[in-house]
């Protein structure tokens, strides 16, 4: 990539010098302030070579450039001059929230939910494939009376029943106050004693005040209401609480508060808001049943780029589920979706003549059958426009055949070729109904996207920045056994989660590395292998590496943390350092993050993915700081 080019080109395609307010980068992304932002020209910047992508966030516009961002960064500065003072200053301001009042609510409204609700994603569908398989078993002759059975049946329902507690852990972590204490106010909307007293239907009063009765299992309003409360009351007793009772007095005013507050106004409340929106999903179930599926299976892979599927749609599903034991507006249309970009994939790498994109195309349509999209998405979809009307005419075709037949979905996964049985239900019929929408879907786009695939070349990956090692003097942190080559091991402690569990859909779909995150536990950053530090960010909340064997890794601590401008955040080497494994890199602080209101989880990607044959994640869930958790094998 000619990277000097790459910055000729791009400064008149913002708006030119006189546009650009300020210009910063993160790891992977320029981010330009512009001071009129409609005379940004996307689509003719997403063509550039070199650029991934583009994404408009709040007051910034930011080109997704990948590892070699430093190198154009420091060419657009060439060329417009140092715009660094007056960038910094608008993006403390950002942090204040000065420019995120400019911001449209509905923009604000879609990032809380998706915020929210993509980290507890994998708790439905896990539940929901359980009883998808209950349901298979008994088809099969288990009896539903039977133990077997029974236990079963519990786990899956556990679930659905503590949703409430686990969507308010997650909620704190948006809205930035004590998860514990936010899971235990969950606690208190499904605690044994308030359902007997629902289920007595006896009048309730707390000191004269009536109290609602609802019963909040599975509820989703409600406790995210609470938790937005919540997240007030607790920074009022903190700064009402004198030093030195703040331990006591302050979680005490914010579960007494929030927990009485909540019983009596916002629960229900959230209920009754809730029962509207169930009643519209009814109203349109019953008498336009085409029309929902038949517009998701169209829209459902742009919102999957533009990020606001995590927003939309999780929240309608739930809340249809737990009404009427199905939910039609989302599954069959994701099913039509999904097949549809499998299908696009497919397609356009049979008809492609260049043998990366065959890989390319083929390796993540078949990821895509699995229900797994952003890959094909963002690489193949979205970089060869011209199949984006097979997509979408493959999902209306699907989309439309579920809606005539009036396809249901009995448990929440996502949709795929794995995931069939979740349409396994009352109707015996219905599992035929998906397979119907599955081939419609797919064998529609292909076809499309064969007859449309004219190639055109796209945006190239970039590749890892190149630095020298100098020699310096750094002590390791922990002892440790000899490393195996091309093994990557854990930077830091806390859980080790899948890549598709980062709330930010550019880390999320792999297009900058393939890789894993981690949940820290604690706050410090170690080499993962013996090698060299080839980049810092100045925020300090990234560092990149390069191992001994080649390996380039980016670690990154929480997103959008380039926003803090390196408070929180403490470094221990500089780039052009040699590092052994273990040694400490970085230290940040977990609580200053939160205030920011960014997520701490962290991602670790290995940015120069395509080199190897495979990239291999060996261990997720609880990790040490050193586990062993990837390797890569050599093309």
């Amino acid at each position: 990539m000619d990277v000097k080019k790459l910055a000729q080109d791009l400064i008149p395609l913002v708006g030119g010098k006189d546009n650009i307010k300020g210009v910063l980068h993160c790891m992977t992304r320029l981010r330009f302030q512009l001071a009129d932002m409609s005379k940004a020209k996307i689509a003719e910047i997403e063509a550039l070579d070199g650029v991934m992508g583009v994404k408009e966030v709040g007051a910034q516009t930011q080109v997704i450039i990948g590892p070699n961002v430093a190198a154009v960064y420091k060419e657009v500065i060439n060329i417009v001059g140092d715009l660094k003072d007056q960038a910094g200053k608008e993006e403390a301001e950002t942090a204040k929230g000065e420019e995120k009042e400019k911001q449209k609510l509905s923009a604000k409204l879609l990032d809380m939910i998706s915020g929210i609700f993509a980290p507890v994603i994998p708790l439905i569908t896990g539940a929901g494939m359980i009883k998808a398989i209950l349901v298979i078993m008994v088809a099969l002759g288990l009896s539903d009376e039977s133990s077997e059975y029974y236990i079963l049946n519990f786990i899956a329902d556990s679930g659905f029943y503590f949703f409430p507690v686990v969507l308010a852990f997650s909620s704190a972590q948006k809205f930035g106050c004590n998860p514990y204490l936010a899971a235990m106010i969950g606690g208190v909307l499904i605690h044994p004693n308030w359902n007997a007293l629902v289920s007595a239907g006896e009048a309730v009063r707390f000191f004269g005040i009536p109290v609602r009765l609802f019963s909040y299992g599975s509820s989703i309003l409600p406790i995210i209401l609470t938790v937005w409360f919540m997240s007030y009351v607790e920074r009022f007793a903190e700064k009402v609480s004198p030093n030195m009772v703040k331990a006591i007095l302050k979680p005490l005013i914010t579960m007494a508060v929030t927990s009485l507050v909540s019983l009596i106004v916002l629960a229900p409340l959230g209920s009754y808001i809730g029962s509207i929106l169930s009643g519209g999903i009814a109203f349109l179930d019953q008498n336009v049943p085409v029309l929902v599926p038949t517009i998701v299976g169209a829209v459902q892979p742009l919102l999957v780029f533009f990020g606001m599927h995590l927003a939309i749609f999780p929240p309608l599903q739930t809340i249809q589920l737990a009404e009427m034991g199905y939910e039609t507006v989302c599954g069959p249309g994701f099913l039509a979706a999904i097949l549809a970009c499998a299908g696009a994939t497919l397609g356009f790498a049979l008809r492609s003549k260049d043998k990366n994109v065959k890989e390319l195309g083929f390796s993540t349509g078949f990821t895509a059958l699995c229900g797994v999209t952003e890959p094909a998405v963002y690489g193949i979809i979205v970089k060869y426009k011209q199949i984006i009307p097979a997509v979408v005419l493959g999902g209306v075709s699907g989309g439309l055949f579920a809606g005539i037949f009036h396809l249901k979905r009995y448990a929440i996964a996502t949709p795929g070729i794995p995931a069939l049985p979740t349409f396994v239900g009352e109707d015996p019929n219905n599992i035929f109904i998906a397979i119907g929408t599955v081939c419609i879907a797919f064998f529609v786009s292909a076809t499309a996207a064969f007859f449309l695939g004219a190639e055109k070349k796209p945006a190239k990956a970039a590749a890892g920045a190149d630095g020298q090692g100098m020699e310096t003097e750094s002590e390791t942190q922990v002892n440790l056994p000899a490393a195996e080559p091309n093994t990557l091991y854990a930077p830091l402690e806390g859980e080790v989660v899948p890549l598709e569990q980062v709330p930010d859909e550019t880390f999320a779909s792999g297009v900058l590395g393939q890789g894993f995150a981690v949940k820290p536990s604690k706050p410090c950053v170690y080499a993962p292998f013996d090698g060299t530090v080839i980049q810092i960010m100045d925020s300090k909340h990234a560092v990149g590496l390069q191992s001994k064997d080649g390996m380039e890794v980016l670690i990154h601590v929480g997103i959008d943390t380039v926003d803090m401008n390196g408070e929180g955040f403490e470094l221990k080497c500089k780039e052009g350092d040699e590092v052994k494994r273990g040694q400490l890199l970085l230290s940040f602080d977990p609580e200053a993050i939160r205030r920011a209101g960014h997520p701490d989880i962290t991602v670790v990607a290995v940015t120069n993915s395509f080199d190897y044959a495979s990239v291999n994640v060996e261990k997720t869930g609880p990790a040490e700081a050193m586990d062993k958790i990837l390797t890569v094998k050599n093309s």
